[in-house]
């Protein structure tokens, strides 16, 4: 299985700024972070735990999955299930989730945000708002565990990564 090239870089900016756009930049800027975080990972990082009482890495890999499927079913996007408990298999289905999300906010109109709240499997009807606060800012929080706990596991990120454009120069 194929991991998607869709995060290798973040997609061009949209022309307008709006609320949608913006919701799905922000996924776009945790798919990319996610993808260069997870790109070049060996079963050795997968393995790993910086401390005894920590999660180890396919522990903490396992949980941004979770919470990509959680947002996905919470926004009515198809969800894309890992086939195994395996780095690539984790690694493909989040990226792919990522995707999906991202695609979603960029076809929906802005007013439709207010409407998003039903859709959630939580008790309660929750405001759009909170997953920003809630699920994505967590999974940026932890593609950032990701990246610093394979630095110390002895295989850092791959160079010339540049979130503030978005890029990769070789």
């Amino acid at each position: 299985m194929e991991v998607s090239t869709y995060f290798k870089e973040i997609p061009q900016t949209p022309e307008l700024a709006t609320a949608t756009n913006s919701v799905a930049r922000f996924v776009d800027s945790l798919g990319f972070r996610y993808y260069w975080a997870t790109e070049g990972l060996t079963n050795s990082e997968f393995t790993f735990r910086p401390h005894p009482t920590s999660m180890d890495m396919a522990s903490l890999l396992e949980h941004l999955y979770s919470m990509s499927k959680y947002l996905n079913r919470t926004f009515g996007v198809s969800v894309h299930n890992a086939t195994s408990d395996t780095l690539e298999d984790f690694r493909y289905a989040t990226l792919a989730n990522y995707e999906s999300l991202s695609k979603q906010f960029k076809d929906i109109k802005d007013s439709s945000l207010n409407d998003l709240n039903s859709l959630s499997d939580l008790k309660g009807k929750h405001p759009f708002w909170y997953y920003l606060n809630g699920p994505i800012a967590d999974s940026l929080t932890h593609v950032g565990q990701v990246t610093s706990w394979r630095r110390i596991a002895g295989n850092p990120q791959p160079t010339g990564i540049n979130a503030f454009f978005g890029t990769r120069s070789e």
